[in-house]
């Protein structure tokens, strides 16, 4: 646990200090910020042996190495997964090992994320923010899905850059690794009537409506049976009990975010988009009663959101406490959350003890 402990520490310092001026020279320096990524990177990326599925995942990556494309593009096994990470993890195979999947999939999660908070005024207090539970647990867990939330942090970020051609690629590529990132390719539309070539964009907007036409008929069948699968064999709630506390970590930001819109002072873009993210929120509590499972899947794409808002908290004079109180509470609560699931959590000894490739003899 201490490993994990370790990069917690050095990025509640950093919240601590990017707001006072003799120090934000060098927080504030581009390759400061290079090599806390890159320490970021390694430590996400280099792992080994973590998560629950790690298993199934070399199994799966030895069983797409051995079967041709028309297998893999025909074949409605379950070993074959949605097609963006199968035909990423048949490419490698070619020349690489199951190592170089998992770190090629980090890169698809980190780099966006780590972009994402750089566009946040206290860029390490997001990274804080983000490290407990979405970075540790999420990005180091649903290899898939943690590939299709970094495409949709992208899809968020060229939304309010108004790249509207990059934001269908991002969404079509983030449906591709994991299947609920369909449901959010309705963010490419939050922009609709921003174009500069509204011709073009007529044609991009064309396409990319064929593509999701697509990707729908090609896994409607597969979708079908999954969903009668979790529907049939985990009722109500009776798996992911976490589901219920990931929905309040996020509704609450989001609620302050919802009564104290005028305070935050956002732009357009991401008043829509948090706003779309707090409807999505109020839809998930619903199914949350009708299966866990598949509402905690949902759920994990509310965190960007939830990160950007928190982030804002010790800026937004919501109260009369001071921001470094603020920023010392969240701090705190950063701290008890990882130790509380390391400790406590069901799935916890899948991330314990902490492995990576470079300390491998």
């Amino acid at each position: 646990m201490i490993v994990y402990l370790i990069p917690l520490f050095l990025l509640s310092l950093f919240s601590c200090l990017e707001d006072k001026p003799k120090y934000q020279t060098i927080l504030k320096n581009k390759y400061f910020s290079f090599i806390i990524f890159f320490l970021l990177m390694f430590f996400i990326g280099l792992r080994n042996q973590i998560g629950c599925d790690w298993e199934s995942y070399v199994y799966n990556f030895k069983f797409n190495s051995s079967l041709s494309w028309g297998d893999l593009t025909i074949s409605r096994s379950q070993n074959i997964f949605d097609v963006g990470y199968t035909i990423l993890s048949k490419l490698i195979s070619y020349k690489f090992g199951f190592s170089v999947l998992i770190f090629t999939i980090s890169i698809l999660f980190t780099v966006p994320l780590f972009l994402f908070c750089c566009q946040i005024k206290r860029t390490y207090l997001s990274l804080l923010i983000s490290y407990p539970y979405f970075i540790v647990v999420v990005g180091m867990g649903p290899i898939r899905q943690s590939a299709a939330i970094g495409c949709m942090i992208m899809s968020i970020i060229f939304l309010s850059q108004y790249k509207n051609n990059l934001l269908f690629i991002s969404s079509i590529i983030s449906s591709l690794f994991h299947v609920s990132g369909m449901i959010f390719i309705s963010l490419a539309f939050l922009n609709f009537n921003k174009s500069t070539n509204k011709i073009f964009y007529r044609i991009t907007k064309l396409i990319f409506i064929a593509g999701i036409l697509v990707l729908a008929i090609y896994n409607f069948e597969w979708v079908a049976e999954k969903l009668s699968f979790y529907l049939k064999h985990y009722p109500g709630s009776s798996k992911a009990k976490s589901a219920i506390v990931i929905w309040l970590i996020n509704f609450f930001p989001m609620a302050l975010y919802i009564t104290n819109i005028s305070k935050f002072n956002f732009s357009k873009t991401f008043n829509k988009v948090c706003i779309f993210f707090f409807g999505f929120e109020i839809i998930m509590l619903i199914t949350i009663f009708l299966n866990n499972i598949i509402a905690y899947r949902f759920i994990l794409y509310c965190f960007p959101i939830t990160i950007y808002i928190a982030s804002h908290l010790p800026d937004v004079k919501i109260s009369k406490v001071r921001s470094d109180f603020i920023i010392y509470f969240i701090i705190s609560l950063s701290i008890f959350s990882l130790i509380f699931w390391m400790k406590y959590a069901r799935h916890s000894y899948c991330w314990l003890p902490y492995q990576n490739l470079l300390f491998i003899k």
